[in-house]
């Protein structure tokens, strides 16, 4: 008896053990269902089992993805009918209210799985664990929508055969204020084929029917059906009910009995196991009929009116139209077209498509087309396209045209007035290529572009006759695109800070694709100024690069560079002579923008403020990075200037640095710089300085100035003389201008001689006593020791302190002489009486004149 009892007592306790791990088990793996479904609460209240039926007061679950999808279903007083026997099977379900509010992703999922119609297996699995009848008192509804969240109130019911899922009837009612939406759809076999009926009843009238027929075959589904619409009467307050829905509010409408017609049916070939994909592999036919005569709205597109008519066969799912008459008009939606600026959106769009005169073949579709937008830019389109309906398919477009207007285009960086496009065009595509080719008179038109405040074009424009465009396809997705041909432009005027008001005129080739965009040809202008140009821009990496040439250009004839810039100093004329340069920039989509050019002159003559240049060459090669400016001057040679006196040549190696902005403190260096002054020579020792420092000082080096030259180009009457000049200056440039603050010059040994014969000096001679010995020593006198101290002064005062020391043979018997003379000079006025002379051109005279003026 003991040992029963415990055998017993060991026996509970095991169960008890087992029930607890089972509970344990069943806990634990429930929390892990609840963690992989987002389930985050799940509340059951008044739970209620018999043997025949469960019934809870209220079951709330609320579900939350990582997605941040949401989904909370509240249900009270339900009641869920179970079978008696095994396996269990659920008799009916009855809810008195079902709350349902559902907020979507943030973002698509795409490791989704593909979507897919459940087979036969399927749906008999499913039905198994649905109840056979089921009734849903009040559903309450809460979805997102295009004004936020819409609630909804209806009552749902549905019914199925049980062990096999059809014949099955499903009912839906929404109401909305007075009125109510009834969907049912009745889903039934017969005759190895599917039948799914919908009908839509708004107060309890049928308004809409759709009749569906799907036949499983060996690769696909053949799904026939139809769908008609004869009248909406209900339009106004669906539409008010719809327009929570709709991003746009749609208009009000009168009751339009008998007045709306929409017809459609269809046979297709369908992959039913990726609904998702399959309409890239239908075939079969599709038609169309509607009526519209108020606008419709329809989602995501607009407002909808007019008349269609289409028949369509589909080809691997290729839809290529067999009939076609369509009048529409359509109000689009904001969506539609929020991608486009501002001033390109459409008020409202009319497409008109009527069949013309057929031809021979029937495979031919000819339609003649009209497209016309209204709005800020108003466009319209007129073509005659044919439809090959036969394979291979294919589309041509005969006589095209395109024609666009706005009075006003606003961009970030740009503003356009007058804008008026006229496009010709003809061509042929395919499902594999297309080629298009702009015909004569294509041109766009522009009465004024600005840029900011420094760019203004008035009376532009674009001319594309003969432009050939070619793209190519595979699997419907474009991998080619080329456009190329002959392009002009025009502007009547360009005004720019830089250049000088004038019209410009570029025609040449363009040439682009996917990934860059390439111009080629010359520019000119009315001032004769030719550039041949050539633009590439990499769409890719955001980077354009423009070069330009300037072909060998002679003066004599003009110069067009003068007429062209307007920072071209205007004392400058050159007149004789050639150029030529190039220069080419660059555009980074990241970083600093960059300029080089080079330039090539030979031979130039002409006047610089008031001194005559000729035989002028030059080669010279700059580059701007970053405002920084480096100038290299290899080679400058100037034959001969005359501001008064003829000195030269003049020649010069070096290089210049400096911030574009501040062009005159920069570092300039030098390697040469020397000039041939009056047979001798000037220069200055290579070095460099740097302009921005207060002062600049540099020691100049003078070497054989034939003294006749120099007393030849000095204006002083009866002066003539002998002599080789030598010389140190230390030159200082500041503020304040150009000074020499020390500077010696001295005669070669063994000296010369100077004559000093003019009938002033000899008159002041015999009325001067003291004078008599200077000026019979002058008439002939032969030094050997002539020297100088220098001192210019910055406003152009010329100081000489002069010691000489010689002989007059006639005179004593050629006894030794020294002079102590101190000669005081204004230059500025001594190079204006020069200019005022013969010795320059009248070009200078004039210019010296006025000034005195």
């Amino acid at each position: 008896m003991a040992k029963r009892r415990k055998v017993l007592i060991l026996a509970v306790t095991g169960l008890v053990l087992l029930v607890l791990g089972i509970g344990v088990y069943g806990g634990i793996r429930w929390n892990q269902l609840k963690r992989e479904l987002g389930i985050v609460t799940f509340d059951v209240s008044g739970l209620r089992l018999t043997d025949n039926h469960l019934e809870v007061r209220q079951l709330v679950v609320v579900r939350h993805t990582p997605s941040d999808e949401r989904l909370s279903l509240t249900a009270d007083t339900l009641r869920l009918g179970i079978e008696s026997g095994w396996p269990l099977r659920l008799r009916s379900l009855d809810i008195d209210r079902l709350e349902v509010q559902w907020q979507p992703p943030a973002a698509a999922d795409d490791s989704a799985q593909r979507l897919a119609l459940p087979d036969r297996q399927e749906l008999e699995r499913w039905a198994d664990w649905v109840p056979h009848n089921g009734h849903i008192v009040s559903l309450a509804l809460a979805l997102p929508c295009a004004s936020g969240v819409c609630q909804e109130q209806g009552e749902m019911s549905w019914q199925h055969a049980g062990e096999k899922p059809l014949p099955a009837t499903l009912s839906l009612q929404l109401a909305h204020h007075a009125h109510r939406l009834t969907a049912t759809l009745d889903a039934y076999d017969r005759n190895n084929e599917t039948h799914l009926n919908l009908r839509l009843l708004l107060d309890g009238k049928q308004r809409l029917s759709m009749q569906n027929q799907l036949t499983p075959g060996a690769d696909s589904t053949l799904w026939r059906g139809a769908l008609a619409l004869s009248e909406l009467p209900e339009a106004p307050w669906l539409l008010e009910w719809l327009g929570d829905w709709l991003d746009y509010e749609p208009p009000a409408l009168p009751e339009l009995p008998e007045q709306m017609r929409i017809g459609a049916g269809w046979a297709l070939h369908l992959n039913t196991g990726d609904l998702a994909g399959a309409w890239e592999t239908l075939d079969g036919e599709f038609r169309l009929s509607a009526n519209l005569p108020a606008p419709w709205p329809v989602v995501g597109i607009g407002q909808l009116q007019g008349q269609l008519d289409l028949a369509t066969q589909v080809d691997g799912g290729t839809w290529i139209p067999t009939e076609l008459v369509t009048d529409l008009q359509l109000r689009p939606a904001a969506a539609l077209v929020s991608k486009l600026p501002a001033q390109l959106r459409p008020d409202a769009a009319n497409l008109k498509i009527t069949p013309t005169v057929a031809g021979q073949s029937a495979s031919r579709l000819p339609l003649q087309v009209h497209f016309a937008a209204s709005g800020p830019t108003p466009l319209t389109l007129d073509s005659q396209i044919v439809l090959e309906t036969s394979a291979p398919y294919a589309l041509s477009l005969e006589q095209t045209r395109l024609r666009l207007q706005s009075p006003e285009l606003l961009f970030p960086d740009a503003r356009l007035k007058g804008l008026a496009a006229d496009l010709r065009l003809h061509g042929r595509a395919s499902l594999k290529d297309a080629a298009i080719q702009l015909d004569n008179d294509s041109q766009i038109t522009l009465d004024h572009l600005s840029s900011g405040t420094d760019l203004l074009a008035n009376a532009l424009r674009l001319n594309f006759s003969g432009m050939d465009i070619e793209a190519n396809f595979a699997d419907r997705q474009l991998q080619k695109l080329q456009v190329n041909g002959q392009a002009a432009m025009t502007i009547a005027e360009l005004r720019q800070p830089t250049l000088q008001p004038r019209g410009w005129r570029w025609s040449g080739k363009l040439d682009a694709d996917r990934e860059r965009l390439s111009l080629d040809g010359p520019l000119h202008n009315d001032a004769g100024l030719t550039l041949p140009v050539k633009l590439d821009h990499n769409w890719s990496r955001g980077a354009t690069r423009l070069h330009a040439s300037l072909p060998e250009t002679f003066l004599r004839a003009g110069n067009p560079l003068a007429a062209t810039l307007a920072d071209w100093p205007q004392l400058l004329e050159l007149n004789t002579g050639r150029l030529q340069g190039q220069g080419q920039l660059d555009l980074p989509a990241n970083g600093p923008s960059e300029v080089t050019a080079t330039l090539t002159a030979k031979g130039l003559g002409g006047i610089y403020d008031r001194t005559e240049l000729s035989g002028l060459d030059a080669n010279l090669s700059a580059t701007l990075r970053k405002n920084q400016l480096q100038l290299e001057i290899p080679e400058l040679t100037l034959r001969q200037a005359n501001p008064g006196f003829t000195f030269g040549p003049l020649q010069f190696n070096g290089q210049y640095t400096g911030d574009i902005n501040r062009i005159d403190q920069g570092r300039l260096s030098w390697r040469t710089a020397e000039v041939h002054l009056l047979g001798g020579r000037l220069w200055v020792d290579a070095g460099k300085v740097d302009l921005s420092a207060n002062t600049q000082q540099l020691k100049a080096h003078l070497r054989g100035l034939q003294l006749p030259l120099l007393l030849d180009a000095y204006p002083a009457e009866g002066l003539s003389g002998t002599g080789v000049i030598d010389g140190e200056l230390e030159l200082q440039r500041s503020e304040a201008g150009i000074s020499i603050e020390q500077g010696s010059l001295q005669a070669r040994e063994p000296g010369g001689a100077l004559q000093f014969r003019s009938p002033k000096i000899q008159a002041l001679g015999q009325a001067n006593p003291a004078m008599r010995l200077v000026t019979e020593a002058l008439d002939d006198f032969h030094y050997d020791l002539l020297a100088s101290n220098v001192h210019y002064a910055a406003d152009g005062t010329l100081d000489l302190g002069l010691k000489l020391h010689g002989r007059n043979p006639a005179l004593e018997g050629g006894r030794p002489i020294n002079f102590s003379i101190n000669l005081e000079e204004d230059i500025p006025a001594l190079l204006t009486s020069l200019q005022l002379s013969d010795r320059v051109s009248e070009t200078i005279q004039r210019r010296v004149q006025e000034r005195l003026r």
